[in-house]
């Protein structure tokens, strides 16, 4: 979404975080603790981000055209500043593994095991529901209390769904299928999701400040990012 300089307009955005981690570490016993720490997630548990959404605003308000389709740029202070996939992994430590592993995986056994048997009358599971199922559950098994955190902290924040949202089982089986887990391309699904949003989260933005503008001198526009 490009916007002319003489179309840039004030917004207030807001960020769409779930505060998954302090239900992951209340739950987990120091096994279960030390298991997690071992994966690629452990250092984005303790990571405590201030979102300022203004300045997210101005760099987005800011963007220009680039070639390459993988990227987004900005002209700040005249200067052109590039995100790119390189910058996403230095920030997330979440740098592609040099092979994937190819396969077939089903979460059935891991979903079944939070939530019990699908119900055909019932409407599909939350991620609330799936958190709160988590929180009640008594793990007999380590690595099994593992997954279901690895699998709601991929839901909830780095994917940024809502709560009420459906929560996708199939993530589930990546976890109980280790080696599929530890060679999944994992930098590359989250920075495709951050460039998609950061691309089109402005769409319709310009155009619905101006319809509302009318309404006061002081009017400002409102959206969520992920």
């Amino acid at each position: 979404m490009i916007v002319l300089a003489e179309k840039y307009f004030p917004a207030t955005v807001a960020c769409q975080v779930h505060k998954i981690a302090p239900v992951i570490k209340k739950k987990l016993t120091e096994e279960q603790m030390r298991l997690y720490k071992e994966t690629t997630f452990d250092p984005l548990l303790d990571i405590y981000l201030v979102f300022n959404g203004q300045l997210l605003h101005h760099f987005l308000s800011r963007e220009v055209v680039d070639a390459n389709p993988d990227i987004i740029s900005f002209n700040i202070i005249r200067k052109k500043v590039t995100f790119s996939y390189e910058d996403f992994n230095l920030i997330t430590g979440l740098w592609p593994t040099k092979e994937t592993v190819e396969r077939e995986t089903s979460g059935e056994r891991v979903r079944e095991l939070i939530l019990g048997p699908k119900n055909p009358n019932r409407k599909d599971s939350s991620c609330k529901d799936v958190e709160i199922a988590f929180e009640n559950f008594n793990f007999t098994n380590d690595q099994d209390a593992v997954k279901v955190a690895l699998t709601l902290f991929i839901e909830t924040m780095m994917i940024g769904k809502d709560k009420k949202t459906q929560f996708v089982s199939n993530i589930f089986g990546i976890f109980d299928d280790h080696d599929v887990f530890v060679h999944y391309d994992w930098s590359s699904l989250f920075y495709g999701r951050t460039l998609n949003s950061m691309k089109t989260i402005m769409r319709g933005k310009n155009e619905a400040y101006d319809s509302k503008k009318a309404k006061g001198d002081h009017y400002a526009s409102h959206y969520c990012t992920k």
